[in-house]
């Protein structure tokens, strides 16, 4: 009876993974080197895999690495006498190994977008800053596409 038990529960195991600490390979821009941003990556694509039904081991011997590429925020605007439209596009784009006993076994690279669309009557201009909700969209989409595509 134990070992039936023992056996089931190694088959239906899931697998561990554990994440490396997110590389911000960002060159320009307000958030190049920020090592908060690349702390965020670490945490959201640790709930994303969670939420894909792995577990997080430190001692697993699969590792997931994760580097951020870019980041933009694409900034349009169209004006008409008062009446004003801005759409604030964040980009970034992330690229994630998957690397057993020192091995990379696949590579993929995400790109995630979330958009901001503000219309006005009367004209306020912030200098192009981007809004922390849209880089944590974008962060969110970016590490949920990264989990996909190394298919786990």
């Amino acid at each position: 009876m134990f070992a039936a038990l023992l056996v089931s529960t190694v088959t239906f195991a899931q697998e561990e993974f554990t994440i490396a600490d997110v590389k911000n390979d960002i060159v320009l821009g307000p958030l190049a080197g920020n090592r908060d941003l690349a702390f965020g990556v670490k945490f959201i694509l640790e709930e994303a895999l969670q939420d894909e039904g792995h577990y997080l081991s430190p001692n697993s011997d699969k590792v997931i690495e994760v580097s951020l590429k870019y980041f933009d925020v694409k900034k349009t605007s169209m004006q008409v006498a008062v009446y004003n439209k801005t759409v604030d596009a964040t980009e970034i784009i992330a690229e994630a190994k998957l690397i057993q006993n020192g091995k990379v076994l696949k590579k993929v690279v995400a790109k995630g977008v979330a958009t901001d669309i503000s219309t006005a009557t009367l004209i306020i201009d912030k200098g192009g800053k981007f809004s922390q909700a849209g880089v944590s969209t974008a962060l969110k989409k970016v590490s949920i596409d990264l989990i996909k595509k190394l298919k786990l």
